[in-house]
């Protein structure tokens, strides 16, 4: 009987030493389980600030699609505005063509006029010279006979 009480002594002195070891893993587990917490409860921050940072992004990508699309509409006026500008440009640039060759036409018309008015004034004169020539020759055929008699 001796001998099993010391089979049972040692037995449970080994169990014991078992009992012992799975409280210091019993307490390893609760350090770890408290670590873990802590972990947990930083990682529920990191996810709300991530979360936080997510809308922000979001937010901002509204706001950069807002302006891109205002940009664009932008961009499609200022290439209406360009092309209407470059319309009255050609309008413009086909308006003094025309001009000009009305210019250079009345410039031609004008010294031709001028060479033709300039020949009936001449014309006119010459006619005017000759009938006065005439009425004073006539007066002074009629002063000669005059001092004739």
């Amino acid at each position: 009987m001796e001998e099993i009480l010391r089979q049972m002594l040692s037995e449970i002195k080994e169990m014991r030493v078992d009992i012992n070891e799975l409280r210091k893993d019993t307490n390893e587990l609760k350090k770890d389980t408290n670590e873990l917490k802590k972990d947990t409860s930083e990682l529920k921050k990191d996810t709300y600030e991530l979360r936080k940072d997510t809308n922000e992004l979001k937010k901002d990508t509204y706001e950069l699609r807002k302006d891109t699309n205002e940009l664009k509409k932008d961009t499609y006026e200022l290439r209406k505005d360009t092309n209407e500008l470059k319309k009255d440009t050609y309008e413009l640039r086909e308006g003094q063509k025309r001009l000009e060759a009305g210019q250079e036409k009345l410039q031609k018309n004008l010294v031709d006029s001028l060479g033709l008015y300039t020949d009936k004034i001449v014309d006119y004169v010459d006619n005017r010279t000759e009938v006065l020539n005439k009425r004073v020759y006539k007066v002074e055929s009629e002063i000669e006979r005059m001092n004739r008699q």
